[in-house]
């Protein structure tokens, strides 16, 4: 361990834990020992967390007592059960931000912090934090990285696309991150030029995990193959990404390029991360911090291997509980025993979320993740000619494709790409390319490779 490393682990750490009020090393050991804990144990401690949230919820936070008055739950008896939860309302992302005041809760009375979530398909919203989920949050984070021999304090290159304003706070987040053994780099500059320093930035560093927006460190990746650059030579445990979709292309390259295994976090802003891949591949599911159902369009379960929408229960922030809520996200549950050992539940997530969906008109619908399977297509036929896309459908049967070229036949690359979106979506559609230097991010930094124009007929 560098000084870096132990000053960050055993000094700097520590102390913002205590100024903050949190206990996050604690949460932290609670956290590696539960996940060898028997599967029946830890669904029972799980199910025992729910009941005590709903019941806060119902007692303390005005949204939660009037809803649940008024649907005639009593979600105070003590034999409340899973049939009786499931018939709880659901919480949508208008309900937090028409009604934020009524979701927080005025007994509680210890530290609050607060964020603005990325509002990546326009709906950003205001949330507020306690000490315990702020606690279990970063302990889930930090047990996942220890499952790749990543310790609190080891050097990390974090390529992160979050704006800081002003040139006093970026100052004090660069200062932050150094004291805590982190290189903080930009994710929004693709240029040649940039990666380059970016690159020597992290060759300098040495970093033991990069820490990134996938597209972020794909396009470095790229940057490095392309330049014939040996980036195994870091040393790289893992290269974890977080807030986009990692498609298998980008995998492809980021593990070829750094020589280590690219890992995956899922959760969303509004209840921290919560699912993290494991080094056997699997989707490793935290049900200390949250209860996670995977329901069907009408709100019923779906069967067991099938795809549903993710609604979550956060099991840890008892200032502003979130029950049942509608994430947007899609997913299922995943049978089984992880090869790793561990005994968390896993999940797999779908590239698509439940706005994701290409509708042809006349019921034919397909998920967004097609273009993810095309594009591997196309890149293994035609490597480095497409850097990025971004599928934009105009209308039933009209899509727009920007792409981003790189080396190679781009032309010819855009003609099989167009070839085989016919082939899979109907050759009545009609496809234009346009050719980008990038593409735009939404407002939250993200990259999406699908965007919809068309409304769901269901929701018109």
């Amino acid at each position: 361990m560098n000084i870096g490393a132990v000053l960050a682990r055993r000094i700097y750490w520590p102390i913002v834990q205590r100024m903050k009020g949190e206990y996050a090393a604690r949460a932290l050991n609670e956290l590696l020992e539960s996940q060898w804990a028997k599967s029946e144990v830890l669904a029972q401690r799980q199910w025992e967390r729910v009941g005590e949230m709903v019941r806060l919820a119902a007692q303390e936070v005005p949204y939660y007592r009037e809803r649940y008055e008024s649907a005639g739950r009593d979600t105070l008896r003590a034999d409340f059960s899973y049939n009786d939860f499931v018939k709880l309302p659901m919480v949508e992302k208008k309900d937090l931000r028409d009604e934020l005041a009524r979701f927080l809760n005025p007994s509680y009375r210890g530290r609050i912090t607060f964020g603005k979530t990325s509002g990546s398909t326009g709906e950003s919203l205001l949330m507020y934090y306690s000490t315990q989920h702020e606690s279990f949050s970063e302990a889930a984070r930090w047990r996942a990285k220890s499952w790749w021999g990543v310790d609190i304090g080891a050097p990390h290159a974090t390529i992160w696309g979050r704006p800081y304003i002003g040139a006093m706070d970026r100052v004090k987040q660069r200062v932050k991150s150094r004291l805590m053994n982190t290189l903080l780099l930009s994710a929004f500059d693709f240029r040649s030029e940039a990666l380059s320093g970016q690159w020597e930035e992290i060759r300098r560093f040495r970093p033991a995990i990069i820490y990134a927006y996938p597209t972020a460190v794909a396009a470095l990746a790229r940057y490095l193959d392309r330049e014939r650059i040996d980036a195994k030579a870091l040393g790289l445990k893992v290269v974890m990404v977080t807030a986009e979709t990692l498609t298998a292309v980008d995998r492809e390259i980021i593990e070829r390029v750094f020589g280590c295994k690219a890992a995956n976090e899922y959760g969303c802003s509004e209840t921290g991360g919560f699912a993290y891949e494991c080094p056997r591949g699997n989707w490793d599911l935290s049900p200390e911090l949250v209860f996670v159902e995977y329901l069907d369009p009408l709100g019923s379960p779906v069967r067991q291997g099938d795809t549903g929408e993710i609604v979550v229960t956060d099991l840890r922030n008892e200032y502003m509980p979130l029950i049942r809520y509608r994430t947007g996200d899609r997913g299922m549950h995943v049978a089984g025993v992880c090869p790793c050992g561990r005994t968390l539940p896993m999940m797999r997530v779908s590239a698509a979320k439940v706005s994701d969906t290409v509708r042809l008109g006349a019921g034919r619908a397909f998920s967004s993740e097609i273009f993810d399977y095309i594009n591997l297509s196309v890149v293994k036929q035609f490597p480095s000619s497409i850097v990025q896309f971004r599928v934009i459908q105009l209308d039933h049967r009209r899509f727009l494709v920007e792409v981003v070229g790189g080396g190679g036949d781009t032309g010819a690359a855009t003609t099989l790409l167009g070839g085989l979106m016919k082939r899979q979506l109907g050759e009545d559609i009609v496809v234009e390319f346009r050719q980008v230097p990038a593409i735009e991010r939404e407002p939250s930094g993200k990259i999406r490779y699908f965007v919809s124009k068309v409304p769901n007929e269901s929701e018109s």
